[in-house]
């Protein structure tokens, strides 16, 4: 790296020795690119060196380079020397760029409703103005970026005849030298291409027209996508990149393709977190999502893909000289084993083994499930918020399972009454992010607490056992004045209140009937009422519409 930039900067200085972010660089173009392909190419050969190899690759702008190398279509060499709006594309067109095409452009289409528009700084600006006060439910962020790559502006100073004079000596097609290839089982995987949206076979030539065509044209990712769904190459991405930034973009193709199972996305680093425990985690999940892998372990055992892992965790094959069962287990997974199969709420999670004085039930949040998924549609000012009624159904569901646990189901269900309800701190949800919501009930059920933390929280929780990590559940629950705290152990206190049981008469509903409200507002009305309140910035999705 050093002599690729005259010794100006070293990489490891402006990655690790910077004190704070104020510092960096990182951000200037003649760092930021050769300093990711350095990144994406040593995730590459760790994720190689524990035997992990692709079945398809598929770049994205910038990353075409380090992808072209692993790919074996370029030397190392050759390709160290070359260092989002929330709509349609037509969309984009036919409202915002018409009339303009001279000044900006579509430089990305990573879905069916995710492009990026590049061109001049305050074009730009006025669009994103326009965004705001006409389609203010539509989502729209700026990249931070020195150039307006794929615009207009990369043909202005001659850069293509420079760039194309620059790389008239690299290969046309795949490197044939062993030596030279990255690793020879990469090589063998099917690379799409961002730049042509679609697969590339080995005619077509990675020379210079092409990469100058990487920076002046659109970036055709959801193409290539679409691509890898029809040949059914893949069902697992992961993501080789400094922060994951395109899960919602493959989701999104898999959806309007109508896939029956959607992908599983994983990242390889995030932004602020522990590099081991992200990468570790998404190890995990590689390895136990797919059936294939235990197979070449346990291939006396026939598991389909189609069946719950689970119940195979119970049956693991002992050595022939040692019959008793060989296996470490979290408290996580002893309590839900051990954990009494009362149908599970999809937001409460399984109860805890706590003392007396309190029940906890927990649950992991993960909005890119399908049981979790109708949680996006809440949105307040473009964040995924977890709803306010939400705390109160948690709380609901917890006093019914006790309730169902002490009561005759002959016995008439007597009426939860909540009182002094506190709404302290909003729970902001994030797709590349997990989080676990704890409910407590005080017993004899006359409170309740509803806390939330992190679920790649590393503290002295966190067991590692060679190379094994786990979360378990911290005993602090069962002190009270420590949790009573707003925050506590990187735990967030979101809602509270008290309860009381009636057992003696059944109330009525207060709430109006669903036909009465039908009787009152007009389906034209309604829609008017949801989009004056989008313009307000409460987005409300399909799930929270009536």
């Amino acid at each position: 790296m050093t002599k690729i930039n005259n010794g100006e900067w070293r990489l490891f200085e402006e990655l690790i020795e910077k004190k704070n972010e104020q510092e960096s660089r990182i951000n200037d173009t003649n760092i930021a690119q050769p300093t990711l392909f350095a990144i994406q190419v040593a995730l590459a050969a760790l994720l190689v060196s524990w035997n992990i190899s692709p079945s398809c690759i598929i770049s994205h702008s910038a990353g075409d380079q380090a992808a072209a190398f692993v790919a074996g279509r370029l030397t190392l060499e050759e390709a160290v020397r070359m260092l989002a709006v929330s709509m349609s594309e037509e969309e984009v067109e036919n409202k915002l760029l018409k009339g303009i095409e001279h000044l900006a452009c579509i430089a990305v289409v990573n879905g069916p409703r995710s492009v990026t528009i590049s061109g001049d700084e305050k074009i730009i600006d006025e669009i994103q103005q326009i965004l705001s006060t006409s389609y203010s439910n539509v989502f729209k962020a700026c990249v931070r970026i020195e150039n307006a790559f794929h615009s207009y502006q990369m043909n202005r100073f001659d850069t293509e005849k420079e760039m194309l004079s620059s790389l008239k000596d690299i290969r046309r097609l795949p490197v044939q030298d062993q030596k030279q290839i990255f690793d020879p089982i990469c090589a063998k995987a099917k690379p799409y291409s961002s730049v042509i949206g679609e697969q590339m076979n080995d005619n077509i030539p990675v020379d210079g027209q092409y990469w100058w065509s990487n920076v002046r044209q659109a970036v055709r990712f959801y193409d290539a996508i679409a691509a890898i769904i029809k040949d059914e190459v893949a069902k697992v991405f992961l993501e080789i990149s400094p922060h994951p930034v395109l899960g919602t973009s493959i989701r999104e193709c898999y959806e309007l393709t109508n896939q029956q199972q959607s992908p599983l996305i994983l990242p390889t680093l995030k932004r602020k977190e522990n590099e081991q425990i992200t990468l570790l985690t998404s190890l995990a999940q590689l390895t136990t999502s797919s059936p294939h892998v235990w197979q070449q372990y346990f291939h006396t055992r026939q598991i389909l893909p189609m069946k719950n892992h689970e119940e195979y965790f119970d049956h693991f094959p002992l050595y022939k000289f040692h019959l008793s069962p060989c296996w470490y287990e979290s408290k996580d997974s002893s309590i839900q084993r051990l954990a009494n199969r009362i149908p599970t709420h999809p937001l409460l999670g399984i109860r805890q083994l706590n003392d007396q004085t309190s029940a906890t039930w927990k649950s992991l949040i993960n909005i890119n499930l399908p049981q979790h998924a109708f949680l996006k549609d809440h949105k307040i000012q473009d964040a995924i918020l977890f709803p306010a009624v939400a705390y109160l159904e948690l709380a609901t569901a917890a006093c019914q399972q006790l309730l169902s646990s002490k009561e005759d189901d002959q016995q008439q269900q007597p009426t939860i009454i909540f009182e002094d309800i506190n709404f302290i701190k909003a729970l902001i949800l994030n797709e590349h992010e997990l989080v676990e919501v704890f409910t407590q009930i005080i017993m004899p059920m006359r409170e309740w607490y509803i806390y939330s933390r992190p679920w790649s929280t590393a503290g002295p929780d966190c067991m590692r056992s060679s190379g094994m990590t786990c979360t378990d559940v911290v005993d602090s629950f069962r002190d009270q004045n420590n949790l009573n705290k707003y925050s506590l152990n990187e735990f967030t206190l979101h809602a509270r209140g008290k309860i009381e049981i009636d057992f003696k008469e059944q109330k009525s509903l207060t709430i109006p009937p669903l036909n009465t409200i039908n009787d009152t507002w007009s389906t034209q009305d309604i829609a008017s009422a949801y989009a004056h309140l989008s313009t307000r910035g409460y987005q409300y999705g399909s799930s929270f519409q009536k």
